[in-house]
């Protein structure tokens, strides 16, 4: 690690946290994902489904959403007739709400024996949902 490392301790989602219900309803899908991808994932807990984004946002990063099954953003868009360029500036949108949520609680847990962040926030997930509409559901 060195001296201008960026890596930051958090610190872990507890059984009481309402997130965790929100996870446990998502979990068969989640392992999944977490199975499949060696990037960082970052999980926006929803009701009946999650946002993660995947990478190292705000930089860079994908997008998923999952609920009984995972859905990839940019196969989202694909079937939803979405070019490169409308993409770009769903990815633009998904990066500013990201940044204006940095600095809202975040948590650590392990996913499939991976581990990940947790960011229990309604308002990002809304955000989020707002800017996939029409793509994921």
């Amino acid at each position: 690690m060195g001296l201008f490392s960026k890596k930051v301790k958090y610190p872990e989602l507890t059984p009481e946290n309402p997130a965790t219900k929100q996870l446990h309803a998502i979990e068969d899908s989640l392992k999944q994902l977490a199975g499949q991808i060696t990037d960082p994932l970052e999980v926006i807990p929803a009701d009946g489904h999650a946002f993660v984004f995947i990478g190292k946002p705000p930089k860079r990063f994908g997008m998923a959403m999952v609920d009984d099954t995972v859905h990839s953003l940019v196969a989202a868009a694909k079937e939803q007739g979405i070019d490169a360029a409308q993409l770009q500036q769903i990815n633009a949108k998904l990066r500013d709400a990201y940044l204006n949520f940095q600095d809202v609680p975040r948590y650590k847990t392990s996913v499939n024996g991976k581990a990940v962040i947790v960011t229990p926030s309604q308002q990002l997930a809304q955000e989020v949902s707002q800017i996939t509409s029409g793509i994921y559901y």
